[in-house]
């Protein structure tokens, strides 16, 4: 009889003991499930936040008066626009530098750019740039095509304009009576660099 009690009693321990199994394991069920769900703070000393954005800073120049027509020019014989004619405008959204440049040849074919900075000489014109931040002659484009040699602004801030003129000397001899001539001038905008 005693055997059968002890036998008794171990069931009933092993079966408290299958009983508090269960609960522990539906306990740690549902706390995996529920740290799932949350966000775990224990033992995290740091954490990241990606961000990403694009800068939108960029260059758009304009020159107005697009064209200019001196008409008829004499030899050796300065020719201006006056009163500030033409207009350089920043409508970019950072501070500007301009350098020119000029066709090495008229769309005729008859007269070349002097590049030397003294007097043109015969079929030859020169151009000079005045009331920029730098004045001076402009110059071909020599090597590589449509190089630029010189800045003539500097530091023109967005929404900025600055008026200037442009003088044209044609040289002593000319081996012609050419038509009419067309140069083009090409202005290119850059971020300022101090």
């Amino acid at each position: 009889m005693q055997v059968k009690k002890k036998s008794d009693a171990y069931k009933k321990i092993n079966l408290g003991r299958k009983s508090n199994n269960k609960i522990i394991f539906s306990f740690l069920v549902t706390f995996i499930l529920i740290s799932g769900t949350l966000p775990i703070v224990l033992a995290k000393h740091e954490d990241t936040l990606v961000i990403t954005f694009d800068p939108n800073a960029d260059i758009d120049i304009d020159v107005s008066n697009a064209t200019y027509d001196f008409g008829t020019v004499l030899s050796d014989v300065w020719t201006n626009t006056t009163g500030e004619y033409f207009t350089l405008y920043n409508n970019g959204t950072i501070a500007m530098d301009t350098a020119i440049n000029c066709s090495n040849i008229t769309q005729e074919g008859n007269m070349s750019l002097n590049t030397s900075a003294q007097a043109p000489q015969q079929d030859e014109f020169a151009i000079y740039i005045q009331d920029l931040t730098t004045e001076g002659y402009l110059n071909e484009s020599l090597t590589p095509p449509n190089a630029y040699h010189t800045y003539f602004d500097q530091d023109l801030a967005p929404s900025g304009s600055k008026t200037f003129d442009i003088c044209l000397l044609i040289g002593v001899n000319i081996s012609a009576n050419h038509s009419s001539q067309t140069t083009t001038i090409t202005f290119r905008g850059s971020e300022h660099t101090p």
